[in-house]
């Protein structure tokens, strides 16, 4: 990039292969605008990257390039033209799929990889609707669990407005039911008999974009839980009732600075969300959640990166339903404690990593039918991790350890990052509890 001293304007900005996206979706990620001044010189190059980062993450492109070009042919002004280039996916995928249904690989396998306890159904995803990014999920799913489900994204309403909503509608049902924790292991409850537990639910969530990285939003959930006769009700739901309405409200602040939402390698990420439940059945019992996230990744050097994260969570409600006692183990886990879950009021966690990016390719793929996907993005890293939590619940069965103690593991691990949003996770690790072994994921760690 040639160093320019003077601040030149933005004359043009030209965008090139997006056959169906709209100019303005892109150009609401950019952080330079026309006929604005800037200089050309270290600053500007950062929010070029930025820029890049920002429309990569909008996982509508294969890839993205943005080229600045001072132009001085014009004999009276000498100014900057912006070149971006995209290569788009395949929005529509309705998809069959088989996939099992425990939290994770590692459980299957120690059921026996049992073919049973997994689903098979319909997916059909259609992404950027009418050019605007607009998503509608469609879920037909069946076999260890039902679910059918109808989901639409409108992340802005208009070009200029920075207003976005989202609506959900979803029934589920289960031939088994995960109804208590012994020895720090969920414990399943099945008869042969069909829906042993039934869900509907039904939400809607308005958000709004603040600053470039800054959104807010505010949701509202009603759902209603009903158990079978022959499930042992334990206090999976309040007053250990069969059924249960829950109405949920929540709000959020996300500060998103990360260069890949699905493997971030530079940025930082701060969430904090306050969500008041109410339940209710023979009586009612309230309930105020509260999290927070901070995650900053590092480039150390053109190979060395670093990540760091931490999440907690806290309930007002010291005793909580079975259902709503979930800290460790479930979305948030615990390398090297897989095996377990940790269920409790408040909990802590943490996670560091050392990562080297080992490979950077671009594979040709000439025999995929599809041109979009003809050339494959592919990151490998290497990493070097180390997790630690803490779970805190004053009613735990005595069988469970793991709650109300510290836990830490540490391991090594290779990610694979597919089409910059695809991950598979390959890691050896070594827990508190001097427990060892291999474990595979298809989402990141931090």
């Amino acid at each position: 990039m040639t160093v320019a001293s003077e601040p030149l304007p933005i004359r043009s900005i030209l965008i090139e292969g997006n056959e169906k996206t709209k100019d303005f979706i892109i150009k609401r990620e950019l952080l330079f605008h026309e006929d604005s001044f800037y200089s050309y010189d270290e600053s500007f190059e950062q929010l070029i990257t930025l820029s890049q980062s920002r429309i990569t993450n909008l996982n509508l492109f294969n890839k993205v390039t943005i080229l600045p070009v001072v132009d001085s042919t014009n004999h009276y002004e000498v100014c900057i033209k912006i070149v971006i280039r995209v290569v788009e996916k395949w929005y529509h995928w309705p998809i069959p799929f088989v996939e099992f249904s425990d939290r994770n690989f590692n459980v299957w396998g120690n059921l026996d990889f049992d073919p049973n306890r997994t689903n098979y159904g319909l997916y059909v995803f259609n992404y950027n609707l009418w050019g605007k990014n607009h998503t509608l999920k469609t879920k037909l799913k069946t076999g260890y669990n039902t679910k059918l489900g109808l989901e639409y994204r409108i992340p802005f309403l208009s070009e200029s407005n920075n207003w976005g909503i989202k609506t959900l509608i979803d029934y589920s049902s289960q031939n088994e039911l995960w109804y208590e924790t012994i020895n720090d292991s969920l414990q399943f409850y099945k008869n042969g008999k069909n829906n042993l537990i039934k869900n509907t639910q039904a939400s809607i969530e308005v958000s709004r974009r603040i600053t470039p990285f800054t959104n807010i939003f505010i949701s509202t959930q009603y759902q209603y839980d009903q158990i079978d006769s022959s499930v042992p009700t334990n206090d999976y739901l309040i007053n250990n009732a069969r059924s249960q309405n829950t109405f949920k409200t929540q709000f959020r602040v996300e500060i998103d600075k990360r260069n890949n939402l699905f493997f971030p390698t530079e940025g930082s990420y701060l969430s904090a969300d306050m969500t008041g439940l109410l339940w209710t059945n023979k009586s009612h019992a309230y309930n105020l959640r509260m999290g927070f996230k901070m995650q900053k990744f590092t480039k150390i050097s053109s190979t060395i990166y670093t990540a760091l994260s931490c999440h907690t969570q806290f309930n007002s409600n010291k005793n909580p339903p079975y259902s709503q006692r979930k800290i460790l183990g479930y979305q948030e886990s615990i390398r090297g404690f897989e095996h377990y879950v940790v269920d409790g009021t408040s909990g802590l966690k943490g996670n560091a990593a050392i990562r080297f990016h080992a490979l950077k390719s671009n594979l040709s793929l000439p025999f995929i039918p599809f041109k979009n996907y003809q050339e494959l993005p592919l990151n490998m890293y290497l990493e070097i991790y180390s997790d630690a939590g803490y779970v805190d619940y004053n009613f735990s069965n005595e069988t469970n350890q793991l709650v109300n103690a510290f836990l830490y593991s540490g391991g090594l691990g290779l990610n694979t990052l597919f089409y910059n949003d695809r991950i598979l996770r390959l890691e050896y690790s070594l827990n508190s509890l001097k427990e060892h072994g291999f474990f595979v994921h298809f989402i990141k760690a931090i």
